[in-house]
C-alpha cells in the first residue's frame, strides 16, 4: 500500500473515532437491557431474594457500567459499612449457556462472600464462588457457566464484617445480549483512537516541516507541532471549563485539530514526501505503540499487577503510581478543577501538579475527550474495559504514541552521524529492544522527555545551542530526568561547537539561558503556588532529596555507600538482582498485592537492569563497541556512558534495585548509539551481525518473553473482565511486531550495499 494511502486510512480513522465517541452511547444504549431470569417455581409477586439485605432497583453512587437499567439488586449496605447480614435467592431457571450476575462492593474482604448453587433434575447442588475481586462502587459482570446438568440457580450472599468496605451488592440473575458486542465496539474505539493520535501527534510536524530542513529541526518539528498544538488545546479546555463544558470544548478542539491536518494533507496529496528510511523509521515507531496499544486491550495481566483489574491496569509488578500520574491533569480540566485545587492536589498526593512538567497531560486532553471520555472525579479505578467511558484507554493510547516518538526522534539523531542506513538500524535496535517497548507500555512520559533530550544533543551537533536549550526545557516539562543530563549537554556544546574559547563560551550561555527560560519559571511557579500543609512534596524541591537518600530514607554514610553499590550492580550486573539476597529479598521486589515469585520477578529485570533491557546479545554488542570507543574516543565515552552512569548511581536515592526505568531512559539510548556508531565507523564481524536480516527477528523472543512471560506464567490470573475478544488483541500485537521486524530485515537486505565489510 502507498504511503499516500495509508495517511488518508488513518486520517478517515482518526475522524472515525470521534464520531464513535459521540455515538458510544446511543448506540450501545440500543442493546436491550438485562433480562431476569424466571423463578423455578413459577410463583409471580413474592421477593425474589430473602433475608437481611435490601433489595431495591438502583444502588446510589455505584458506577452503572452495564446498563442494568430497572433489574432489581440487592445490597448488605443498608445503613452503612457496619451492616451485616445473609440473603438467599429464590430459585431460578437457567436455559442458556451463560447466566450473568452483577457484582459491586468488597467480595474479597474477610467475612463476605457471595456463591452460586446450580441444581441438576435430581437435586444434586454445586457450588461456584465469585472469582470477582473487590469490584467496588462499580458493577462488574459475574460470568456464569451452566453445568451440562443444571437447570436452576441460585445465589447465597454473606455478609459477617462491621469494618470499613464491609459490604457487597448483587443483582437479580439475568440473561443479555452477547458481552461481544459491547467489547467489539470498544475495540472499534480503540483501533480508531490509535489512528487519531498519530494524525494529531505526527501529523502536523510532517505537513509543517520545510522539506529542506536539516535532521536537527526536522526532529524539533516532528515532536513539537502535534503535541505543543494539542497541549494548548488542552490549556483552553482547561480555562474555558467554568463556562463551556469541557467535554464540549475537548471535542471542538479535537475536530479541529483533525480537520486541520485533512486540510493540509490534502493539499499534497496526502503525500509526504519522505526518504524510504526516514518513512520505514516512522512506520516501525507506529507499529510499535500499534503493538502495545494491542497488548493492553488483552484482558489478562501477570499476578499482583497493579491497579489489576481496574482502568488504571499497568501490566506490571510495581508499586509505582506514576503510569496515571499524566491522567490527574486530564480527570481536573475535566471535572473544571484549578491546578492548585485542593481536589486536584489530592490526586498527586504526595506531590502537586508542579512537581513534574504538565505537557503529556495537556496533550492528552483533547483526544480523551474528543473521542468520548468523560474522566471521574475519583480516582480512575473503575472496572477496566478495552476501551473504557473513563477515558483512561484514549489516554493510554496517546502516551503510547507520544512515547513512541522517542525512536523517530532517535533516527534523527543519528541520521548525520552514521548515514541513513546504519541510523534505521540503531532505531530498529531501541524500538524492538525489551526496555524500548516496555516504556512505551508503561503510560509515563520518561520517553517523550528523552525525545527531546536526543532533540537536543542533535541540535547541538548541527551548532544550534539556543535552539538546543530551548529543547532541554520542553524535555523538562514532559519530565524532570532531562536535568540529570544538562552537565552532559554542556560538555557536548564544548566538544561540539567549533570556533575558539570565546565562541564555546558564547554557546554555552546561550544553551543555559534557554534551558532557565523554561525550566526556572516551572520552578518558581511550583514553589509559590499554594498547596496543602500536608503535601510533602509540594513542587519540585522533592526531588532533590535524592541525593542524600537511601533507599528512600536518609541515612548515614554506610547506608549511602549500600545502597548506591546496589544501584551500580543492578543496574549493570547480570541477575544481580537475582543473586544478591539483599536485592532479591527487597520488599519493593515483588507485587504491591502479593509475594511474587521468581519466574514473575524477572520482569524487573528488563524494567532495570542494563544487560537486559537492551537484550543480551544487544548489550553484549554495546559491551564491545562500548570497550573501542573507550580506546579512540575517551571523551565521548564519557560524556556520553560514563559520565551519566556515574551521577545516576549518586543521584538515585529511592529504591536500589536498578536505575534503568528510574532515569536511565536516555542512558539506554546512548548505548545503543555508541553501538550503531562504532559498528558504521570500524566494520568488522560485528557489524556484520547488527546490519543481518536476521537481527530484528533475534530481538523478538526476549521483547516477547518481556511482554507476556509473567501473564502467561500466572497460575491463578485475576479474574478476567472483557475477555471475549482476547484473541483479536493478541493477533494485533504479534502482526504489529512481526510487521515491524519485517520492516527493519528488509531495510538492512535493501541497505546491504552501504554497510562496510
Amino acid at each position: 500500500m502507498k504511503p499516500s494511502a495509508v495517511f488518508r486510512a488513518l486520517w478517515l480513522a482518526g475522524g472515525l473515532a470521534i464520531l464513535l465517541g459521540a455515538l458510544r452511547g446511543p448506540i450501545l444504549d440500543l442493546i436491550p437491557p438485562p433480562r431476569g431470569l424466571p423463578r423455578a417455581d413459577g410463583a409471580t409477586g413474592r421477593p425474589w431474594v430473602t433475608g437481611d439485605f435490601a433489595a431495591t432497583r438502583a444502588l446510589p453512587g455505584i458506577t452503572d457500567t452495564l446498563r442494568l437499567g430497572n433489574l432489581e439488586v440487592a445490597t448488605s449496605h443498608v445503613h452503612g459499612d457496619a451492616d451485616r447480614g445473609r440473603a438467599e435467592t429464590a430459585w431460578f431457571r437457567a436455559s442458556r449457556s451463560v447466566v450473568c450476575v452483577a457484582v459491586a462492593g468488597y467480595t474479597h474482604h474477610a467475612g463476605i462472600s457471595l456463591r452460586a448453587e446450580w441444581r441438576d433434575a435430581a437435586g444434586e447442588i454445586s457450588r461456584v464462588d465469585c472469582p470477582l475481586t473487590d469490584p467496588r462502587e462499580t458493577w462488574a459482570l459475574w460470568e456464569l457457566n451452566r453445568p451440562p446438568d443444571a437447570r436452576e440457580l441460585r445465589l447465597i450472599a454473606e455478609d459477617r464484617t462491621g469494618t470499613h468496605t464491609g459490604w457487597i451488592a448483587f443483582s437479580h440473575p439475568f440473561r443479555s445480549w452477547p458481552p461481544e458486542l459491547e467489547s467489539a465496539w470498544s475495540l472499534a474505539q480503540l483501533a480508531a483512537t490509535f489512528a487519531l493520535a498519530l494524525v494529531l501527534l505526527w501529523g502536523p510536524g510532517l505537513l509543517a516541516c520545510p522539506r529542506e530542513a536539516g535532521a536537527a529541526i526536522r526532529c524539533v518539528w516532528f515532536l513539537g507541532s502535534g503535541p505543543l498544538a494539542l497541549a494548548a488545546a488542552g490549556v483552553g479546555v482547561w480555562c474555558l471549563g467554568p463556562w463551556i463544558r469541557p467535554a464540549a470544548t475537548g471535542t471542538v478542539f479535537a475536530t479541529g485539530l483533525w480537520l486541520a491536518v485533512g486540510v493540509a494533507a490534502r493539499r499534497r496529496g496526502f503525500d509526504l514526501k519522505l526518504e524510504p528510511a526516514f518513512a520505514r523509521a516512522l512506520a516501525v515507531a507506529a507499529l510499535v505503540a500499534g503493538a502495545v496499544t494491542a497488548r493492553a486491550a488483552y484482558s489478562a495481566g501477570p499476578a499482583g499487577e497493579l491497579f489489576r483489574g481496574t482502568v488504571s491496569r499497568n501490566f506490571a509488578l510495581s508499586d509505582r503510581i506514576d503510569s496515571r500520574f499524566s491522567f490527574y491533569a486530564v480527570q481536573a480540566a475535566a471535572n473544571i478543577r484549578g491546578p492548585a485545587a485542593p481536589e486536584t492536589e489530592r490526586f498527586y498526593y504526595p506531590w502537586t501538579f508542579f512537581s513534574r512538567g504538565p505537557l503529556a497531560g495537556l496533550a492528552a486532553i483533547p483526544v480523551v475527550l474528543g473521542t468520548g471520555g468523560r474522566p471521574p472525579d475519583v480516582q480512575a479505578e473503575q472496572i477496566w474495559t478495552p476501551f473504557d467511558p473513563q477515558g483512561f484507554a484514549a489516554y493510554r493510547v496517546t502516551l503510547h504514541v507520544l512515547s513512541a516518538s522517542v525512536f523517530v526522534a532517535f533516527y534523527l539523531l543519528l541520521l548525520p552521524l552514521t548515514g541513513p542506513g546504519w541510523a534505521l538500524v540503531g532505531c530498529g535496535l531501541a524500538t524492538l529492544a525489551p526496555f524500548g517497548v516496555h516504556e512505551v507500555l508503561f503510560t509515563w512520559p520518561k520517553w517523550p522527555a528523552t525525545a527531546w533530550l536526543a532533540a537536543a544533543f542533535a541540535l547541538l551537533h548541527a551548532g544550534r545551542p539556543l535552539l538546543a536549550g530551548a529543547a532541554t526545557g520542553v524535555g523538562f516539562l514532559f519530565h524532570p530526568l532531562v536535568l540529570l543530563w544538562t552537565p552532559w549537554l554542556a560538555v557536548a556544546a564544548v566538544a561540539l561547537i567549533p570556533g575558539r574559547p570565546g565562541v564555546k563560551a558564547v554557546a554555552l550561555i546561550r544553551l543555559a539561558a534557554a534551558t532557565a527560560a523554561i525550566v526556572l519559571p516551572w520552578m518558581l511557579l511550583g514553589a509559590v503556588m499554594p498547596h496543602l500543609p500536608d503535601t510533602p512534596f509540594a513542587g519540585q524541591g522533592g526531588f532533590m532529596r535524592y541525593w542524600f537518600l537511601a533507599d528512600s530514607q536518609l541515612t548515614d554514610w554506610q547506608g549511602w555507600l549500600r545502597t548506591r553499590w546496589m544501584n551500580f550492580a543492578n543496574t549493570f550486573v547480570p541477575l544481580h538482582l537475582f543473586a544478591d539476597a539483599g536485592s532479591f529479598e527487597h520488599f519493593r521486589f515483588t507485587s504491591a498485592h502479593e509475594p511474587s515469585p521468581a519466574v514473575e520477578k524477572t520482569l524487573f529485570l528488563w524494567w532495570n537492569s542494563l544487560p537486559f533491557a537492551l537484550g543480551l546479545g544487544l548489550w553484549v554488542a554495546s559491551t564491545v563497541c562500548a570497550v573501542r570507543l573507550l580506546r579512540r574516543h575517551f571523551m565521548a565515552t564519557a560524556v556520553l556512558l560514563l559520565g551519566p552512569s556515574m551521577l545516576l548511581v549518586a543521584y538515585w536515592g529511592g529504591d536500589p534495585l536498578g536505575l534503568v526505568r528510574e532515569c536511565g531512559h536516555p542512558l539506554f539510548l546512548a548505548a545503543i548509539g555508541v553501538t550503531t556508531w562504532v559498528a558504521a565507523k570500524e566494520g568488522g564481524r560485528l557489524s556484520c551481525l547488527l546490519a543481518h536480516p536476521a537481527a530484528p527477528w533475534l530481538q523478538l523472543p526476549e521483547t516477547l518473553a518481556m511482554l507476556w512471560l509473567a501473564t502467561w506464567v500466572n497460575a491463578s490470573p485475576y479474574p478476567r473482565m472483557h475477555h471475549q475478544l482476547d484473541w483479536l488483541a493478541l493477533a494485533a500485537h504479534l502482526a504489529c511486531l512481526t510487521a515491524a521486524a519485517a520492516i527493519l530485515a528488509r531495510a538492512r537486505r535493501d541497505a546491504a550495499a552501504s554497510f562496510p565489510p
